[in-house]
């Protein structure tokens, strides 16, 4: 098991405030173990979570459709609660190919949490052409997708996840039973990478 990471000194840090909260998540992708005692809690201020992301995604049954699930988006008064995830550079490059939707974006002078100041943290922020639906394309929340985060969030304690819920925006959605995978194959890849 890798040692604690140094939480002084500074180092480049994910903030995870959706799947990434899951250290299993976590640790498929970047293909190492990732404790979940080695990702610290955190509150990002100045953004609110929402389910407004919309990425192309086929379930088991061939139904492809846009799949909603967790981004954030700036809003000055608000704030999300999340992790750190202590990653190097190529596995920020690694979770980036992951989150094909997103924008990596600094956010460290906006993060409260146990890390050096100098730190220096990237969110994944959607960019602004998936936020919104697909004309003649249906949108689906998986219902998988939402099990695993709530198992995440509910593994952080119980305050934990009365904030998650708290300082997440409700949302109108229709969820999908079953497995999934993504459309684009390069993201399907970087997500899920077969086992060495």
């Amino acid at each position: 098991m890798a040692p604690f990471p140094d939480l002084t000194a500074p180092g480049l840090f994910i903030f995870g405030y959706g799947s990434l909260v899951s250290s299993a998540s976590v640790s498929r992708t970047l293909q190492r173990q990732v404790d979940a005692r080695h990702m610290p809690l955190a509150l990002l201020h100045g953004y609110a979570r929402d389910w407004e992301i919309r990425v192309p995604i086929i379930f088991d049954d061939g139904i492809a459709c846009n799949g909603q699930f967790l981004d954030i988006s700036p809003q000055p008064d608000a704030s999300v609660n999340g992790v750190l995830i202590p990653v190097t550079e190529q596995e920020l490059a690694m979770l980036t190919r992951r989150e094909a939707q997103y924008d990596a974006v600094e956010v460290g002078d906006r993060i409260q949490s146990a890390v050096a100041p100098a730190a220096r943290v990237i969110a994944f922020r959607g960019r602004a052409e998936f936020r919104r639906d697909t004309p003649q394309v249906p949108s689906f929340r998986p219902r998988s997708y939402r099990s695993l985060v709530e198992t995440a969030v509910r593994s952080r304690g119980a305050d934990f996840l009365a904030q998650f819920h708290s300082l997440t925006m409700p949302a109108e959605v229709n969820e999908y039973q079953g497995g999934y995978r993504f459309a684009d194959p390069a993201q399907e890849l970087a997500a899920r990478p077969p086992a060495c």
